[in-house]
């Protein structure tokens, strides 16, 4: 039976974000349960929500993906929209905010105001998204509601307003006291005083009216609130626990009454939808979640897909419930609707009517920076990585995978190590291929200080035609990023021209597989200028692999050295970490650029070595309990102290006598 069709006014596409473990998850579980989609409230700890469907989500009890389902209340259609708390999947948060007008954020009453929490709020700011604050659990025992309010109010706006709060907080929490409309109980009059004060701030005639001692009305009070929210001028805060189901009838309520419904744009006609999500399971086909902005989405139709320049075919239309689809009937402007066996369309894809191009802004997903090497159990399973890699990361735009060509590795890039764990694991089950993730190879370079003028010369003689090449090279040192460069001075036929290409490509294949420890030589002037030839035996050949050998002798003797890649590091923490921080970054051989204050955080600016922060994600967050986050981009190289370099002389020679060894 196919879902009706709901008119935009009577939608809310509400985004639940919150940190880990403060109960998004079950607070949607219990709307659900409420608008009788379930008949048996969805459990975390028995695997059976609605919510957290997934493989991954039932072992770890924990949200990792984006999931959506809707509810019915009062003549309404809620999409709900349930985030991850984790940083890990943040990209997630960043997708939902995306198609949805408002969010609730959740908060345990037990926990507080986390860093996590802080970081989150920042990303509700960032979308200028208007936040209704449900403060849950507040059936937990040792709680002090004035407190967590004062602290809500410091932490994150102090222009939050309580609509509803507990009559008793702990074992005892049964009921609440509705401060905005009906009796207000003598002990709850001076929160209804600062309700109305917050409404009234909020509207410069009410504001007036306040100031006046002039009576406000119930509808007046109404009108600014709903306003209020919408200009994130105030941010109600209703009261509740998801596990007792007390406040959640209130919460839906509230959802309606005051949360904006879709906007429908002045141009409507033209088909403009947003892909805000991907899911591809094997037997299931690929399924696209899609945010209807402007114009008629229907079965049969054809679409345009912008970003990829192709045309697509509209099968069937249907709305989501968790993994249940239930037929759409129709859909209106502003809706959330999935797309099913769409061919070519994924994630942050733009559609339309293919002459009408509409104005829609893509999801900005945030910069992965976490990076982890793809290996292999067994050689033969190289191309099945690549195949299962392009499958998996349909369903996550955060994710990359690219061949290093510097270290010769396949990279995966994401934003932590917790979501490349995952993907890691999706592969193995899903596609049957054995691999592991190690940390990549530092891109280490080698170079030389001084200068040296040495000679290369290959003959062989086994019967027949030898092979005879013979250069002189001299060895100098360029600038730092200068590369390679190659001068012929060869006078007098020493050797003749048709040779130096030969001798200048024995020189660069040698560069390139290092002398000292592997790594590409760099910066280096080579000058070819002197040496000798044979008429018969001759050869390029025997002119490349003298250049080669002139070369590995003439950078041993020009006072080699290793260089590291060094990056520029952006740190934002909260206010309280920089001294941790700091120590962190010296431990690590960073340098401090400089700090300074960013809104409510602290950013310090820093040059490191690429080789200390393959890590940094991951130890960053624990460092700063999630709330630290960074950016990086490649500097320059610099010359790695003995302590660093030696190790990787040391390893390449001894590998060298091994491969010797093991060949006599």
């Amino acid at each position: 039976m196919a879902l009706k069709k709901y008119e935009t006014k009577d939608l809310r596409n509400i985004c639940l974000v919150g940190a880990q473990g403060d109960g998004k998850t079950s607070l949607g579980e219990v709307l659900l349960f409420n608008a009788k989609v379930t008949n048996r409230l969805g459990s975390i700890d028995e695997g059976n929500t609605v919510l957290d469907n997934t493989e991954d989500e039932i072992e770890r009890k924990t949200s990792i993906s984006l999931s959506v389902a809707f509810c019915e209340h009062n003549n309404c259609k809620i999409n709900i929209l349930n985030t991850p708390g984790y940083g890990d999947f943040i990209g997630e948060v960043c997708a939902a905010l995306a198609v949805a007008e408002s969010s609730v954020f959740v908060i345990s009453a037990d926990s507080g105001v986390n860093p996590v929490c802080e970081n989150l709020w920042g990303y509700l700011e960032n979308h200028k998204m208007p936040t209704v604050i449900f403060l849950n659990k507040l059936d937990k025992e040792n709680l002090n509601f004035e407190q967590i309010i004062a602290e809500i109010k410091e932490k994150l706006n102090h222009q939050v307003a309580v609509i509803n709060l507990p009559e008793k907080t702990g074992e005892g929490f049964s009921s609440l006291v509705n401060i905005f409309e009906g009796n207000v109980p003598e002990s709850a009059v001076k929160w209804n005083e600062s309700l109305i004060e917050s409404i009234s701030s909020s509207d410069d005639s009410l504001t007036e009216k306040y100031l006046e001692g002039k009576e406000i009305t119930k509808d007046e009070l109404k009108a600014a609130l709903t306003k209020a929210i919408m200009e994130r001028k105030v941010f109600p805060v209703l009261c509740g626990s998801a596990a007792k189901n007390i406040g959640i009838k209130e919460l839906a309520d509230f959802i309606v009454n005051y949360l904006p419904a879709p906007e429908v744009a002045n141009d409507n006609a033209h088909l403009g939808a947003l892909v805000y999500k991907t899911v591809s399971e094997p037997g299931m086909g690929q399924l696209n979640f899609v945010k209807l902005i402007s114009g008629t989405l229907e079965a049969g139709k054809d679409i345009f897909n912008f970003t990829k320049n192709t045309r697509e075919r509209i099968g069937q239309l249907c709305y989501v419930q968790g993994k249940k689809r239930i037929d759409a009937a129709g859909v209106s402007i502003g809706d959330l609707v999935s797309l099913v066996k769409l061919k070519d369309t994924k994630t942050n894809d733009i559609l339309g009517d293919e002459k009408n191009q509409p104005d829609i802004k893509q999801i900005a997903f945030p910069e992965t920076l976490y990076q982890k090497a793809i290996v292999t159990k067994s050689k033969g399973d190289s191309e099945k990585v690549g195949n299962a890699l392009a499958l998996v990361i349909i369903e996550n735009p955060t994710i990359h995978y690219f061949f290093n060509g510097e270290t010769k590795e396949m990279i995966l890039a994401g934003v932590g190590s917790l979501q490349l764990e995952v993907v890691m694991k999706k592969i193995r089950n899903r596609y049957g291929v054995d691999v592991e993730l190690h940390s990549p190879r530092v891109p280490y370079k080698e170079t030389i200080h001084g200068k040296s003028e040495v000679q290369g010369k290959y003959k062989r003689q086994s019967g027949g035609r030898g092979q005879y090449g013979d250069c002189w090279l001299k060895l100098e040192p360029l600038a730092r990023s200068k590369g390679f460069e190659f001068i012929n001075k060869i006078v007098g036929g020493a050797i003749p021209k048709n040779y130096i290409p030969a001798i200048e490509k024995g020189v660069k294949e040698a560069m390139d597989q290092g002398v000292i420890a592997g790594y590409p030589v760099v910066d280096v002037q080579v000058t070819v200028f002197d040496g000798s030839y044979h008429e018969v035996d001759s050869s390029d050949m025997a002119f490349k692999i003298a250049g080669a050998m002139a070369l590995r002798k003439g950078v041993s003797e020009a006072r080699p050295a290793i260089l590291e890649p060094i990056v520029n590091l952006e740190v934002t923490i909260p206010d309280g970490y920089m001294g941790t921080i700091m120590g962190d970054l010296n431990s690590r051989r960073g340098r401090v650029l400089g700090m300074e204050k960013v809104g409510k955080k602290e950013l310090v600016k820093a040059q490191i070595p690429m080789g200390e922060i393959f890590e940094y994600a991951t130890e960053l967050r624990s460092l700063t309990k999630g709330s630290g986050e960074y950016t990086m981009k490649f500097s320059h190289y610099e010359e790695a102290p003995p302590q660093i370099a030696q190790p990787l002389v040391d390893a390449y020679r001894k590998a060298k006598e091994a491969e010797v060894a093991a060949k006599q």
